[in-house]
């Protein structure tokens, strides 16, 4: 199934609006520079002086535009954090939005693109008026989103999911710890609930839902929840027509399985309890026949995940412009090159089933700790587990292996050529990355070797990008 575009009317695309955008304030950046006090960036005083005084001395009769912190802040954010229209009906991140944006408006989605960008420039330029009009930009911007809800009509616009995804963002790139990540949860499921299989038929509306349905599920893992894991069922419904969908179908049945198996792995913990300090409940031995389906499904699961990797060679080869996608463990030994969004996309597939992979490793620690060696091996065949560990360790490697690999090409930092691109969007893939990189170094079983580099990835995302949220698992957790 490929992304249909509106038709019938002419208007400019995604990327004449970019270079619109950027053309129009890509000098503001100098210009401020030149004229704002230092201290408001965190230049040097004397240097910024001094070069102040000079553009004076030469500037010509006629006057320059004025600048604002606004197209500063603008220019820098789409130049970083949006990926560019390459009109392939291959989803990116937020592309839609030089498209979208109003530069005379002053509505909900352009508060909310403001909050996030000046965020972004006090990250990466320094100056607390950066920050704080982020911080009122984004009051602003939730109080036109509660009247912009009350109607029925406005909901379903794409203006306004843009803009809840961009106060989400906003969450990630600020400093960590400042509200909860996932407070827009529940409004991301409502919306994509209520524009049900419509938003499908445009490239934009497709965009949209991927992007809000990744926050969804981080907030589904984070918070052991899948209360919002799809919205309307509309990921299940679609997922036997088109490749696409099926990886998504499985990135949320995955977060399903997940929940199952910490449930599985509480019972057994509590019976162990119940069995230690109730006498004669040794008699009263549990079912563990849920345990059993459960453990089932998340093999075929696994075999899902491989049979994706077979189907989506062909149909990314077909439908995205001759690209291609590998089997696992493939990708480094075939030296291949990825564009960003493909790269961005193995990776989060790739992710899901890391998930997967941990959730029945951890599952398999928790039986160890709840039958002694003498006692009978409940769920399983015992000598068939001892067997079955090492495979799913080294599938759990091969998978980080896969990812590690994809990220210099999501980044940008390779192009075809093997050379770095000139100007990356590189903020763009980290906002859609950086969770997936956070997981490697959560997962016990990786390679000291594969910590090491997800942890210097993540410190580039967050040092380098400006992404704060960027941070190893066990880090954050210090935090709490």
């Amino acid at each position: 199934m490929r992304v249909g575009r509106h038709v019938g009317v002419v208007a400019p695309t995604e990327s004449h609006a970019r270079a619109m955008l950027i053309s129009f304030i890509s000098a503001s950046i100098k210009q401020l520079q030149g004229k704002v006090e230092p201290h408001n960036l965190n230049y040097n005083r004397n240097h910024t002086r001094k070069r102040h005084v000079n553009r004076i001395r030469i500037r010509s009769p006629s006057r320059l535009p004025e600048v604002s912190y606004d197209d500063v802040s603008l220019c820098y954010f789409v130049r970083r954090f949006v990926t560019p229209d390459e009109n392939d009906n291959l989803p990116g991140h937020l592309t839609f939005l030089p498209s979208l944006y109003k530069h005379d408006g002053n509505g909900l989605l352009e508060l909310a693109t403001l909050s996030v960008a000046q965020m972004a420039a006090y990250n990466h330029f320094g100056g607390q008026k950066f920050r704080h009009q982020s911080y009122q930009n984004y009051g602003r911007a939730l109080g036109a989103l509660r009247k912009t809800i009350q109607c029925e009509d406005e909901v379903t616009d794409d203006r306004v999911l843009a803009a809840v995804l961009l106060l989400s963002m906003m969450k990630d790139i600020d400093e960590v710890g400042w509200g909860d990540p996932s407070e827009h949860a529940p409004g991301l499921y409502y919306l994509l609930e209520k524009r049900g299989v419509e938003q499908f038929c445009t490239s934009r509306g497709f965009e949209l839902f991927l992007l809000a349905l990744l926050k969804l599920q981080v907030h589904c893992f984070v918070h052991q929840n899948n209360k919002y894991a799809d919205p309307g069922g509309l990921i299940e419904l679609l997922s036997v027509v088109d490749p696409m969908m099926r990886a998504m179908s499985l990135m949320t049945k995955t977060m399903s399985l997940r929940q199952d198996l910490l449930k599985c792995s509480t019972n057994l913990n509590r019976n162990r309890e119940s069995k230690e300090n109730l006498p004669g409940s040794e008699n009263q031995e549990p079912s563990y026949q849920t345990d059993q389906y459960i453990l089932q499904e998340c093999f075929e699961s696994l075999e899902e995940f491989d049979r994706w990797d077979t189907e989506a060679g062909p149909y990314w080869k077909d439908t995205f412009d001759g690209r291609s996608i590998a089997a696992l463990g493939e990708l480094a030994t075939s030296a291949a090159y990825y564009d960003p969004k493909t790269a961005c996309i193995i990776i989060l597939v790739r992710s899901a089933r890391l998930v997967l992979l941990l959730s029945i490793l951890e599952y398999y620690d928790a039986i160890r700790g709840a039958c002694s060696e003498a006692e009978a091996w409940r769920i399983g065949d015992r000598a068939a587990w001892e067997n079955c560990v090492p495979i799913l360790q080294q599938k759990t490697r091969l998978t980080i292996d896969d990812m590690l690999y994809c990220v210099p090409f999501a980044l940008g930092d390779l192009g075809p050529d093997g050379s770095p691109v000139s100007i990356p969007p590189d903020g763009a893939a980290t906002l859609v990355v950086f969770q997936p990189m956070r997981l490697v170094t959560y997962c016990a079983y990786a390679t000291p070797v594969q910590r090491q580099r997800s942890q210097d990835i993540l410190s580039r995302m967050k040092t380098g990008i400006g992404v704060r949220s960027a941070i190893p698992w066990d880090e954050q957790a210090a935090q709490h």
